[in-house]
């Protein structure tokens, strides 16, 4: 048998075990319980997944986050009596007459 051939015939059984690790991983069946199905040794089955695992290339998956905008506020502590806080799109004569009002109390 040639090296090419080799290569060839254990593509095919990484393939053949690979196809058949993905439908047990999706089944929701226990690895005896997909292998008796499909009338596969156990020994088999556990020695393929435990040598394919090291061999597949690491898979990322693109997640879309949404950013969260934290709310954007100036607090203002007049004394140890009021704590006023002031959002970014507050008027700025609304807060001068707050201000005038809090120093009238």
């Amino acid at each position: 048998m040639t090296t090419a051939s080799r290569q060839n015939q254990r593509t095919k059984k990484q393939k053949y075990w690979q196809r058949h690790i993905e439908q047990w991983s999706q089944s929701g069946l226990s690895q005896a319980a997909y292998c008796r199905e499909h009338k596969l040794k156990i020994k088999s089955f556990t020695y393929f997944k435990s040598r394919l695992k090291k061999n597949l290339p690491v898979q990322f998956v693109q997640v879309h986050v949404e950013p969260v905008q934290a709310p954007l506020f100036l607090k203002l502590n007049i004394g140890s009596s009021f704590q006023v806080e002031i959002p970014d799109e507050f008027s700025q004569e609304t807060l001068t007459q707050v201000l005038q009002v809090l120093r009238g109390v």
